[in-house]
Formats: structure tokens, C-alpha cells, sequence
């Protein structure tokens, strides 16, 4: 299609500029293009551009006829041009637009063109340069578009398209008042070109394999507005009003094109950010092994892509993190139900497999983190177990080190368990287990480590916390521990605990004795009576 759109429009230049062709060109060829690219429009279903277009080839069409004496000069000739006017009157009204600013750098060139309809030679033809004024206001807002949005080469072949027809037609009055418009004149290269860019860009630009040709085409048409007078002799104002039009729109649209290329680069960028964000996504930087860590690092990998992102749930998990917003977005994630809220609609689309690699990275990393705690994890309390120890002991020493904090170690046992055991049997026994497990989890902070070292044993590291602040903890937990009722075992449950460290680790060998001397300190707690707590 590029080598038949390009001969194409490269022989209507050709025959529109020799000069023993033009006049017929002018006459005939012109005409025939708008009329043609009318029906086309209007058998796309492109109402008001393509009745503008086939009854301003009509009219031009009509004016050929009676200038070779086939046709009555009238004002009947005139109704074809009223009626393509209203329909690229209420074409444009119907395109949504922004408020302008860039664009009013076009304004004089509507005042040039307003200004033909003070002369008193124009006749009927006053009408037209007003309205040619109030198109191009119209337009404003539309091509505002192109610097807010995003070059959009469909509706910048379609602005450059009307704009050439104004230029032409307003300079087309500058002749007329001047002593006459001449049959042939290079500028009706502007109404040939202007009539296909309108066709072209409402038919036909999302069938061309890139924006490239669209946007050379409505490119080459604008500068091709200055060198046109070039070559002819015209009045002064006419060499105003083109060498403006040309020289502002041409600047404007290669703007347009530059902003469009900056967002396409800063759009590259967040995509960069955001696979890298997912290829860091893992449990082995997830502090600490959860969902919720899973869902925030996946929150901020979201935030990279759209900045209007503000919360993500999967609804099955019932994990929410962030907060819910009026947008959302869903995300695929293999029978689950995720969203992402956003706090305003993304400003550009995103790609569609973007959202699913999101989704399939979370089902990928949450379904990790779940292997994870099954490793790591005491399945009856849910406490860490010894690899889940020796995992996050040294993050913890490293942690503690880095910012001079404290760790004690603390050892709890629950006292006569063995008794529970043989007595109400073991599904009693792990339901005490149990319940110690959720008041220890209960009792301490994030950063602290809580593990089921065996049997009824417990270890804590408690990050931050002295051995007074220690005993506190504990002294807290035993008594919650006393209060609990399981049933059938009518007496309330006790334990005993032991204290070491205190201090800031030097390293894990430290612990280590730390481990060692609470152990001693629980072993001296049960030998001197059990339900208390022994400092090492």
C-alpha cells in the first residue's frame, strides 16, 4: 500500500505544479478527490467529514462546469459548499478536544484569514472567510490533543488536512479581492492535498503498518505550504498568511512528534523499572516470609508501571495492601480474583500482557512463600522451626549490629507436659502446643524471632530488649499461658523460662552461648520450683 499511496499523491504534486497541467488539475483532479474520498468516508461510516468532502468536490465540480460555459452562473453553485461546511462543522464538534494553549500560536493566522472578509470585492465569498475563522477555532482544541495525549497519527493527518484547506481557501480570498484568483494556481495544491489527508486520516490510518507515513505525510503537506509560494508572484498578505500557516503548524506538529517521543521514552523507562521490579521479586528479600510482603513488593512493581496505583487485593487470600479506590484494573491470576486500584485512570494504556506477567509473577512468588513456611515452619504452632532458625538468625545478628540493638535470648518450656501427655493424650498435648504457640506469636513484634526449638521447648530472640525488658515479655506470655482452659485438664497450665544476653550480639557465636546459658537459666528455673522466670 506505501508504494501506491506515495506514486499517488507524487502525481498529483507533479501534474498540480506543471504549469500546462494545473489548470486542468485545478479543474478536474481536485475535485475528483474530494468527491472520491467523500464516498469513501461515507461507506466507512464517516458521516460528516465524508458528506464535507463529496459536496466540496461537488461544488468545485460545479464551478468547473460553469467556468467551460456547460453550466448558468447562479447562487445555486454555492449550496454545495454551505452543506460540505455545516458537515465539517459538526464533524469537528464532534471530536473530543482539549483546552488550548499550544495550539493558539494558530490564532493569527485566523485573523490573517478574517481579515479578507472586510474587503468589498469578495462578495458571497466573506461567508466562507468567516467560517474558515471559526473551523480553524474549532480545530484548536482537537490538535491540542497531539501535544496532551500522544501523537495520534490519524488525527494529526486529519488536522493537517482541514488546515491546508483553510490555508487555501483564505489565501484563495487574498487572490480574489487582490484582482482575482487565476485558474491553476499552485496554491489549489493545498485543497488536493488537504481533501486526501482528511480521507486518509479518518479511513485509513489505522491500516498503515506504522505511524511513520501518516506522520511524514502531514509533514510534508505543511512545509509544502511555504515553498508553494515560492513559485508564483503573490500579494503580501497571501506570502503572510502561508509562509505563517506552513512554517507554525510544520513547528508544531515536529513538537508534537518530539513530546510524543519523550513520553514513548519515559514509557520505556517505567516498563524497564517494573521487570526489574518483578525479577526482584522473591521471597529471599520478602521480610518477613509472608503474603503481605509478597503483595507490597508486588504493589510497588504496579506503582512503576502506573503511577496512579494506590492499592492491590487478591480476594481469595483476602490480602489487601495499600487501599481499595473507586478504579481498578483486574489482574490475571489463575482462578484467583486480584486487583489493582488506582486513585484516577491511567493516563496510557497498558499492555495487556503486562498484567498478566504481574499476575503470574505474584501466583509464582506467593506459591514460593507458601513452600517456604512449610520448610521453615512448625506446622502445629506456626512458629519457625531449627532451618527456619538458622535462616533468619543472622539477618537478625546483622540487623541487631547495625543498629547497636540489644537481643536476648529466652528459653521456655511448659512445665509437667509430659503428664498432660499420658494423662488426656497427645491430641490435648498439641492443642496446648498449640495455644502457647498463638499467645507467643501474639506477644512479640515483627522483628523478633519466635521458634519451637523441640518438643515443648520454645526459643525467642527479642530484638531491641534487655533482659529486665525480656522478663517483661515473658512474664506477660506465662501469665496469659496460666489463664488459658483446655479442656478436660481441669488445672491451669504454667511454664518456665530462662534469660540470657541482653547485649548487642558480636556474632552468631555469641548467640550460640546465649542459647546455652538461657537453657542453663530455664534448667535452674524448674529445679527451684517451675512457674518462673530465671535471669542467666
Amino acid at each position: 500500500m506505501v508504494p501506491f499511496w506515495l506514486f499517488f499523491i507524487a502525481s498529483l504534486v507533479s501534474l498540480a505544479l506543471f504549469p500546462p497541467t494545473a489548470p486542468w488539475s485545478e479543474r478536474f483532479l481536485t475535485p475528483l478527490v474530494a468527491v472520491g474520498g467523500g464516498a469513501y468516508l461515507l461507506r466507512r461510516g464517516s458521516l460528516g467529514f465524508g458528506l464535507g468532502l463529496f459536496f466540496f468536490g461537488l461544488g468545485d465540480l460545479f464551478w468547473t462546469f460553469e467556468d467551460l460555459r456547460r453550466l448558468p452562473r447562479g447562487l445555486y453553485l454555492e449550496f454545495p459548499y454551505l452543506i460540505g461546511y455545516a458537515a465539517f462543522t459538526l464533524a469537528l464538534l464532534r471530536i473530543p478536544g482539549r483546552p488550548p494553549r499550544l495550539t493558539l500560536a494558530l490564532l493569527p493566522l485566523g485573523l490573517l484569514g478574517l481579515a479578507t472578509a472586510f474587503q468589498p470585492e469578495l462578495g458571497i465569498d466573506r461567508i466562507y472567510a468567516v467560517w474558515d475563522a471559526a473551523l480553524l477555532l474549532l480545530l484548536l482544541p482537537r490538535l491540542e490533543a497531539l501535544f496532551v495525549e500522544g501523537l495520534d497519527p490519524g488525527r494529526a493527518l486529519l488536522g493537517v488536512g482541514v488546515l491546508l484547506f483553510l490555508v487555501a481557501d483564505m489565501a484563495y480570498a487574498y487572490l480574489e479581492a487582490g484582482g482575482g484568483y487565476p485558474t491553476g494556481h499552485p496554491l489549489h495544491l493545498l485543497w488536493t492535498l488537504g481533501y486526501l489527508f482528511v480521507a486518509l486520516g479518518v479511513g485509513l490510518a489505522e491500516r498503515f503498518p506504522s505511524p511513520f507515513l501518516p506522520q511524514a505525510l502531514a509533514l510534508g503537506g505543511l512545509f509544502l505550504i511555504p515553498t508553494l509560494i515560492m513559485l508564483d508572484p503573490s500579494p503580501l498578505g497571501v506570502r503572510l498568511l502561508v509562509l505563517y500557516g506552513g512554517l507554525v503548524e510544520a513547528l508544531g506538529l515536529l513538537y508534537a512528534l518530539h513530546l510524543d517521543w519523550r513520553r514513548a521514552l519515559e514509557r520505556g523507562r517505567r516498563w524497564t523499572r517494573f521487570l526489574e521490579a518483578l525479577a526482584r521479586l522473591s521471597p529471599q528479600v520478602t521480610q518477613p516470609l509472608s503474603p503481605e510482603g509478597v503483595l507490597l513488593q508486588a504493589l510497588e512493581a504496579a506503582r512503576e508501571l502506573m503511577p496512579e496505583v494506590v492499592g492491590l487485593e487478591v480476594r481469595s487470600r483476602r490480602g489487601l495492601v495499600g487501599e481499595r479506590a473507586s478504579h481498578s484494573l483486574p489482574i490475571p491470576l489463575n482462578g484467583d480474583t486480584a486487583y489493582l486500584y488506582l486513585k484516577a485512570p491511567p493516563k496510557e494504556g497498558v499492555p495487556p500482557g503486562f498484567l498478566s506477567l504481574l499476575g503470574e509473577r505474584i501466583r509464582q512468588v506467593l506459591k514460593q512463600v507458601e513452600w517456604s513456611a512449610l520448610a521453615l515452619t512448625d506446622p502445629l504452632t506456626g512458629l519457625l522451626n531449627r532451618r527456619g532458625l538458622e535462616l533468619e538468625l543472622p539477618k537478625l545478628v546483622a540487623l541487631a549490629r547495625r543498629y547497636g540493638a540489644p537481643v536476648s535470648a529466652v528459653m521456655l518450656d511448659i512445665d509437667r507436659f509430659k503428664r498432660v501427655n499420658d494423662t488426656y493424650g497427645h491430641p490435648v498435648g498439641d492443642e496446648v502446643l498449640r495455644r502457647l504457640g498463638q499467645i507467643v506469636k501474639a506477644s512479640v513484634r515483627r522483628e523478633d524471632l519466635a521458634v519451637r526449638y523441640g518438643g515443648e521447648e520454645f526459643l525467642l530472640f527479642l530484638y531491641g530488649a534487655d533482659r529486665q525488658a525480656a522478663k517483661e515479655v515473658v512474664e506477660r506470655i506465662r501469665s496469659r499461658f496460666r489463664t488459658e482452659k483446655i479442656p478436660p485438664i481441669p488445672y491451669p497450665l504454667t511454664l518456665s523460662a530462662g534469660i540470657a544476653g541482653g547485649e548487642v550480639p558480636e556474632g552468631e557465636a555469641v548467640v550460640e552461648e546465649w542459647i546455652l546459658k538461657a537453657d542453663y537459666a530455664l534448667l535452674r528455673a524448674k529445679e527451684t520450683g517451675r512457674d518462673r522466670v530465671t535471669l542467666a
